[in-house]
């Protein structure tokens, strides 16, 4: 008979505890059968704790059993992926098995045993990388030095590379995986992600097709070659509306040709044409987590109103992260997207009996909108993550203000555009803690210090000239960028040869690498006086970010949304004396300025208060606003069925 008493799992803890002691104690003492007789009755009492398994383990590894160590380690991998120290607990085991092999002049068996370990620390890499653990570089280079034909992890620690933004570093161990498989189609595509970092996008593309001529099912890397080449115009100072608005088009246009067959057998939409009913809405994102996309959608998710709307997320995320979490506490229904064909994610919107699709990505990483080629909803639209038309004919709407978008720009948008009243963001810096706005710097200094602590692809080649302009005219002045980009030795370099070719040395240019977490990106803000908006395509979050922190920004007011934002957010603020018609202007403006130290400890003490009392962190006003939107959308629809 089984005991359900609580005070019998409380007994049972105890005995296991009991057991552990005494093992460990027995161990500790160099006895090993009484170690070995411990923890086995405590596997008996729970057989699935991985901890006792890696108790065992470690007996039978310091009683030089290795064979039984690694079965113990083995099953505590089994239970708990991400019991770590059992993945380099066995490694530890096979290397001591080898050497006891290569002892007896068993050289086979201690090269293979050497191979079991780069195995496991393989796998612990793998599941560190897959989680941003940093000790992932360790065991991949400790795979690779036990197994030096292993190809899979030379590819492994490329990737780690890549991902930690060192794209240069990263190169060598892909390319020797690729020599010693070259049929290794995502070490291509790892390769390719090295290029793209540092902007080398001829190389990128060739490293992309080769990886989808070795493996055609690489639907994103197909995705990737078609997309890519649309974000770049972005960044582009050349790029006219229209320039830009055609190369979407012809990806859209040949997305919904692709998709054709699959709209002709799709059903009419079965919603209920009743224009004043509860909405069901869906968002659809790749960046529900620690990015700037969720910073704007939290305060509109936390002011939805219950009664009007019904939210859905669907998310692209692969490993949630705390923002996630966060996020989910927040409200509405999640659904997982993560690996779900586009053909799944059309039917699970029509079982949700989703009104609105609303996409939050655009052309950037983890987005759905080859999905979206096929009407997914009866009321489609895209919002917030980027920053022009996706050139699907199949996305009724884009939302934006008349201010980044102004009349005229649906000429630009094969969406129609929704403006709302006010701004077309909300910002809520709602990770804490969030420091205190820093004394202006130039006052300590007696000198003052531009920044811009946005992507390096924004850095325009007329931006930089601009900055060089600025830097010349302000004696003593200097210049902080920030970004992953600058882990980089190469990527170092090669900035600052661009800042050395307009006449400013490295003494004036201080190039930082990003911290992890938000209080201390944002303390950073501390050395800034003064921030200056990159153009043609503007910052978003590092404007907020700024001005949060009391940093002034200049901007450049462009002719498209990505050119514009800047002058948006100041707006919004009051401050539109600091945008600027033209580069000279720009110059002036940020020239003036720095000449300014009154000037700029009066914005430092007001600029909080001043973005926190704006509609930009106005979230209730932002939300009923977005409602409306979603309401006028659907109206149309309704009257369309008339």
């Amino acid at each position: 008979m089984v005991d359900n008493h609580p005070d019998a799992a409380v007994d049972e803890a105890s005995s296991i505890d009991a057991l552990i002691a005494q093992g460990a104690a027995a161990r500790d003492s160099g006895d090993w059968p009484m170690a070995v007789a411990s923890f086995r009755r405590a596997i008996e009492r729970d057989g699935k704790n991985a901890a006792l398994f890696f108790h065992l383990g470690a007996t039978y590894a310091a009683a030089s059993d290795f064979a039984n160590a690694i079965h113990a380690f083995e099953r505590a991998v089994t239970i708990d992926p991400d019991h770590f120290a059992s993945y380099r607990a066995a490694a530890d085991a096979a290397v001591g098995q080898s050497g006891k092999a290569a002892t007896t002049g068993d050289a086979k068996a201690a090269r293979d045993l050497k191979k079991f370990a780069a195995m496991y620390l393989l796998a612990l890499g793998k599941r560190q990388t897959k989680l941003r653990i940093p000790d992932a570089g360790t065991s991949l280079r400790d795979a690779v030095a036990l197994d030096p034909k292993n190809a899979e992890a030379f590819w492994a620690l490329g990737a780690f590379l890549e991902s930690t933004g060192l794209s240069s570093e990263a190169e060598k161990p892909l390319r020797r995986a690729i020599a010693l498989d070259p049929r290794m189609a995502h070490a291509y595509v790892s390769l390719g992600n090295t290029f793209q970092s540092r902007g080398r996008f001829a190389e990128m593309e060739a490293a992309y097709r080769k990886a989808v001529a070795l493996d055609p099912s690489l639907q994103a890397v197909r995705e990737s070659l078609a997309t890519i080449p649309l974000m770049i115009r972005l960044y582009d100072d050349k790029a006219t509306p229209a320039m830009i608005l055609a190369t979407h088009r012809s990806w859209g246009d040949a997305a919904i040709a692709e998709m054709a067959p699959a709209a002709a057998k799709t059903a009419p939409f079965a919603n209920s044409r009743d224009p004043e009913r509860r909405l069901r809405v869906a968002y659809l994102s790749g960046d529900f987590r620690y990015h700037a996309v969720s910073f704007f959608f939290q305060p509109l998710l936390a002011h939805h109103d219950p009664d009007a709307v019904e939210v859905f997320c669907y998310s692209e995320v692969e490993v949630p992260d705390p923002a996630t979490r966060f996020l989910q506490s927040i409200g509405g229904t999640w659904r997982n997207t993560h690996g779900v064909s586009d053909s799944d994610l059309r039917a699970a919107l029509r079982s949700d009996r989703i009104d609105i699709a609303l996409d939050l990505a655009g052309h950037t990483t983890g987005n759905r909108l080859r999905a979206l080629a096929v009407k997914a909803a009866p009321v489609t639209a895209t919002w917030l993550g980027y920053p022009a038309t996706t050139g699907l004919g199949t996305i009724d709407w884009r939302i934006t203000d008349a201010i980044a978008d102004p009349p005229g720009q649906e000429a630009f948008h094969t969406e129609k555009l929704m403006r709302l009243p006010a701004v077309f963001l909300c910002y809520n810096p709602y990770i804490t803690p969030i420091p205190d706005v820093a004394p202006l710097p130039a006052l300590a200094r007696g000198s003052v210090t531009f920044g811009s602590f946005n992507s390096p692809l924004k850095l325009s080649s007329a931006a930089i000239a601009a900055w060089a302009r600025i830097l010349d005219a302000v004696p003593g002045s200097r210049l902080v960028l920030k970004s992953i980009a600058f882990v980089e030795p190469t990527q170092r370099t090669q900035f600052l040869a661009r800042f050395s070719a307009l006449g400013i040395g490295a003494d004036r240019i201080e190039l930082r690498e990003p911290q992890p977490e938000l209080p201390a990106h944002l303390a950073s803000y501390g050395d800034i006086d003064i921030a200056l908006d990159p153009f043609p395509y503007n910052g978003t979050t590092t404007t907020c970010e700024a001005t949060w922190m009391g940093v002034p920004m200049v901007t450049l007011i462009g002719e498209r949304h990505a050119a514009r934002v800047g002058f948006d957010l100041l707006t919004q603020i009051g401050l539109t004396e600091l945008a600027a018609p033209d580069v000279d202007a720009y110059v002036a403006l940020a020239i003036g300025l720095a000449r300014d130290l009154p000037r700029l400890v009066e914005l430092r003490g007001a600029l909080r208060a001043r973005l926190r009392a704006s509609s930009i962190c106005d979230a209730p006003r932002f939300a009923r606003d977005f409602e409306a939107a979603l309401r006028d959308m659907w109206r149309a629809w309704c009257r369309a069925g008339e």
